[in-house]
């Protein structure tokens, strides 16, 4: 007896309809009104209702559903409220939201053209490329973050200066150890791209930053010269545009001078910070970054898209697409391959992915809806509202900014009177565990020239004044019952 042939299209169209009617209203409600939510980590009974065996017949979509309204979505919403300026987090929006389901709708996992998704994705990179002053006549290619893109761009660097043909010799007839050279502020991500790459991360030279944590020039030179004396292949140079710890930014035309004179590839890591540009008071940040043979960006922080959207830009098409092109192109997908006009533009020639999710759409329509100038003027807010909890602080006689305010970044800490180093470190963890109860990383902490502090960074289109107001208030009324612990 022949079985019954299934499908996963519901049987009744209209049943799905109204579930997904009340999926959408559900979620609305809880963006509507995230401003009040307060925050709490998931019940032993919630995490017991998630963590159930599968279902051989399923339980069916409303049920499932309901799983998610009642375990998951209250659970999932912290760093999408006003007051989350921890982790470098953009809050999406209604409107991606809206484009993902989208997305998800069409399920397109090809991006290149004459397929539609290859107009939109070549759209969007050239509009990325506009807003940043990168070369009209670059390339660039929609990755899934700011991981990947730095990836990305090390990858073409690494097989553009090398001394052999990478792709087919590989790390291992290289006759001169490659090595590459950052500040000891360049994101930790660097150093997995470097361990992927098969160069090892003691190839990665983290040289010291200033106390404004910018790479020293100086130190730079003299690594070259030291490695190059010792047999060494220097082959790049990284530049920040917004390091996580403190928002600093490298100066990118020295940084060039030098990659010029030494034959070397420069690479900018401007995940968060390339988005100054945009910004009347500090795009001057971003001066000559433009320069850079790739520049890593995201589209998920500081542009507030829906996760995952980093891009990679690269001003030698050529050396981007050998780069990862295949070797030897599967037959199954060569005359689809052929229907492109530029293959060097293709999106699935220029990363690691083949399969795509359509990512380009969910720019393209976020970008359409709100124009540049929306996005500028978020830029600027943020901007300026990090200046305002800069002076807050310095108003305070108990507390002190810690690192300069040079972008959206600000590093401080609670400090008494009478205590000491290690006790100012132990006394403001406490005061960001305390913090961590009202909402997780609202602000995070960190480390930079061995000092312990808190750091808020703000990419957070929801936050208003009135929230540094709160975020200064609690840390005295915290700071102020702490403190008392240590005299």
């Amino acid at each position: 007896m022949d079985r019954k042939e299934e499908t996963l299209d519901p049987e009744d169209g209209d049943e799905m309809r109204a579930l997904g009617h009340r999926m959408l209203d559900d979620m609305m409600t809880r963006l509507q009104t995230i401003r009040d939510h307060k925050h709490s980590w998931a019940s032993e009974q919630e995490i017991k209702n998630i963590l159930t065996p599968l279902s051989p017949e399923g339980e069916g979509e409303e049920k499932v559903y309901e799983m998610f309204r009642d375990n998951i979505m209250d659970n999932s919403v912290i760093h999408i409220k006003p007051i989350f300026w921890g982790a470098v987090a953009g809050t999406g929006s209604p409107y991606g939201m809206l484009a993902s389901m989208l997305t998800g709708g069409v399920n397109l996992g090809f991006e290149g053209k004459p397929v539609i998704s290859g107009f939109t994705n070549d759209q969007v990179i050239h509009w990325i490329k506009e807003m940043l002053d990168y070369p009209s006549e670059a390339g660039g290619v929609l990755v899934g973050g700011g991981s990947e893109a730095n990836f990305t761009g090390l990858a073409v660097a690494r097989n553009a200066k090398a001394k052999v043909d990478m792709k087919t010799k590989g790390v291992f007839e290289q006759s001169e150890k490659m090595v590459l050279y950052g500040s000891d502020e360049t994101h930790h991500c660097t150093e997995r791209s470097v361990e992927l790459l098969g160069l090892g991360n003691e190839a990665l030279r983290m040289l010291p930053s200033d106390e404004n944590c910018v790479l020293k020039i100086p130190a730079l030179k003299k690594a070259i010269a030291e490695d190059r004396a010792n047999g060494l292949h220097p082959f790049c140079v990284i530049g920040n545009a917004g390091t996580v710890n403190s928002g600093a930014f490298d100066d990118f035309r020295a940084l060039r001078s030098i990659a010029d004179k030494e034959d070397m590839w420069l690479h900018v890591d401007g995940a968060f910070g390339a988005w100054v540009k945009l910004s009347d008071t500090h795009r001057h940040l971003a001066d000559g970054m433009e320069l850079a043979d790739s520049l890593a960006v995201d589209l998920h922080k500081w542009m507030n898209m829906p996760y995952g959207i980093g891009c990679t830009l690269v001003k030698d098409k050529r050396a981007h697409y050998s780069t990862f092109v295949y070797g030897h192109e599967a037959e199954y997908i060569r005359s689809g391959m052929e229907l492109s006009d530029d293959v060097t533009g293709n999106p699935h020639n220029l990363s690691l992915q083949l399969s795509r999710n359509n990512t380009s759409l969910k720019a393209y329509m976020l970008l359409r809806a709100y124009g540049k100038d929306k996005y500028c003027r978020l830029i600027q807010q943020n901007l300026d509202q990090i200046r305002y909890l800069a002076d807050l602080i310095e108003k305070e006689p108990n507390m002190e900014l810690t690192a300069p305010v040079i972008s959206n970044v600000a590093c401080f800490r609670y400090n008494p009177s009478a205590l000491d180093e290690e006790q100012l470190e132990k006394l403001n963890k406490l005061i960001a565990q305390e913090l961590w109860k009202i909402n997780f990383w609202i602000v995070s902490d960190t480390k930079i020239k061995g000092k312990y502090m808190l750091r808020a960074c703000n990419v957070n289109h929801r936050s208003r004044r009135e929230d540094f107001d709160f975020l200064v208030d609690e840390i005295k009324k915290i700071g102020a019952r702490l403190e008392k612990e240590f005299k």
